[in-house]
């Protein structure tokens, strides 16, 4: 819708209201109004440092390469998978993926993080990061991206990995 749309549709609700004498009704839609469109879109700026490729992978938490995924606090690394692997955390039952490539560097031969237990870190600047929820543990600059996230879907022993 235009602005000259809105203005004409304010316009006519205006003087309905004025020729009634609703001034209450009035503030009200005046009111709503404002709230309506003064409210922003939260802005999420991009990580500039890692671009995310389409992929989708399922895994059978029945094959013994994953029996670190049955108990919490289990990880297991694909190494096929993302930009440098996907990193996959059991937190009370649920399965979280994450790109194992730092998300404040671009990636590089040290850029693939490594797995210390709860954590996992960076090589290339030391950086560590939350494995439950992706944050950083030790910010050292302004501008800090958490871990890249991949959306998960298990049903009974089967998990579905994807962007």
């Amino acid at each position: 819708m235009g602005f000259i749309q809105i203005y004409k549709i304010i316009k006519s609700v205006f003087f309905y209201l004025i020729f009634i004498g609703m001034k209450m009704y009035f503030k009200c839609f005046l009111v709503l109004l404002i709230i309506l469109y003064s409210c922003s879109k939260e802005s999420y700026e991009n990580n500039p440092f890692l671009e995310t490729f389409p992929f989708e992978k399922n895994i059978n938490l029945n094959l013994p390469q994953y029996d670190n995924l049955r108990f919490s606090g289990g990880t297991v690394t694909l190494n096929n998978l993302g930009i440098k692997g996907v990193i996959l955390f059991n937190l009370n039952e649920q399965i979280i993926a994450w790109e194992a490539s730092c998300p404040n560097e671009f990636p590089s031969d040290c850029s693939k993080m490594e797995i210390s237990s709860l954590q996992s870190e960076c090589k290339c600047n030391g950086n560590k990061y939350s494995l439950a929820t992706g944050q950083i543990l030790n910010p050292n600059s302004e501008k800090i991206y958490p871990m890249l996230s991949y959306k998960t879907i298990r049903n009974g022993n089967s998990i579905k990995i994807y962007n």
